[in-house]
Formats: C-alpha cells, structure tokens, sequence
C-alpha cells in the first residue's frame, strides 16, 4: 500500500495528496468506525453461532465431531466468496453473481464433497466421509439463502442502517442456535 501510495504521488498529479488530505477528519473517521464497527461485531456473531453449534455436535460423539471438522473445513473453503460478496455489498450489489456461485458450488459438492473430504479424513473412515458428505450437502442446500441473507445485511450496512444490520446478525445467531438445539 505503500509503495503503490509512492508511485501514485509520483506519477499522477492529479492524485498528489495535499497536507490537508493527510489530516484525519474528525467526521470521516466517525463514519468509518460507524461503519466499520457493526461489520466487526458481524462476523463476531456469526463466529458466536458457530461455537454454539459445534458444543451442540460435541455431544454426540467422534464421529459427528470429526465429520463436522472434516465437512466444516471443506464448507469454509467453499463459502469465502459468500464473504468477499457480502462485503462487497457494502458498496454494490452483486446478489446475481451470487446465486449463480450457488448453484455451481451446490452442483459441485454434490458430486464431488465425498471425493474433496478424502483431503482431511482418511480414506478408511467410511462413515466419517458419509456424514461428512451429508453435511457439505445440507449446507450447500442452503448456499443461495446465505448468498442472499449476505447481499441483504451488507447493503443495509453500506447504506448506513448499521443497527439493523447487526440486528439481522442477532437473528442469523439466533436460528442458527435454535438449529443447533432442534
């Protein structure tokens, strides 16, 4: 970031930045933080949901402990875009995009999870890359809904309604804990 601050300020005199431009408005960093604040504690809630899912899976026992490892890495993997397309949202909308992802990752892990497990469980645990595999299914089932509960809550944080969108992340922590005690 640096070095491309440098090249700018040399290159483009246009974007030359000025002592002023240098000092931090009181009122820009309000906004920042007012903004930025709420997406932080977002993705702290959706952590807080998941602990409280993976304690519902302990009490099950190994084998749904180490399916839900194995199914969770595989489902974090497949779900960064979710991410990086909810914060986008926070300044264009690409719900589209989206659903298509969905829908191909779906098709994919349809296919394939049982085969994409097999990267962290070994081969002999049968029943673990079964249960691994219906838990990538069930979640992928679900990857449009996410996709657009994403879009949703960063277009609402991008436009300001910081409260409603940490709202909406108490609701998600909340369904997602009433799926894990259910």
């Amino acid at each position: 970031g640096v070095a491309c601050l440098i090249y700018m300020n040399k290159r483009f005199e246009v974007l030359k930045l000025s002592a002023k431009d240098r000092r931090a408005g009181k009122r820009y960093m309000i906004n920042l933080c007012m903004n930025g604040i709420p997406m932080g504690l977002q993705y702290s809630i959706t952590a807080i949901g998941s602990v409280i899912l993976q304690t519902a899976v302990n009490t099950l026992g190994a084998t749904y402990v180490a399916a839900m490892t194995a199914g969770s890495k595989i489902f974090t993997f497949t779900c960064c875009p979710f991410d990086a397309l909810g914060s986008t949202m926070a300044t264009y909308g690409g719900q589209n995009v989206g659903a298509v992802y969905s829908v191909g990752a779906l098709i994919l892990l349809y296919f394939f999870a049982d085969y994409i497990a097999l990267l962290f469980v070994d081969a002999n645990e049968v029943e673990i890359i079964h249960l691994t595999y219906q838990f990538i299914l069930y979640s992928a089932l679900f990857y449009i809904p996410l996709t657009f509960v994403n879009v949703v809550r960063f277009c609402i944080q991008g436009m300001g309604f910081s409260v409603f969108a940490i709202l909406a992340g108490v609701f998600e922590m909340a369904a997602r804990t009433f799926a894990a005690v259910l």
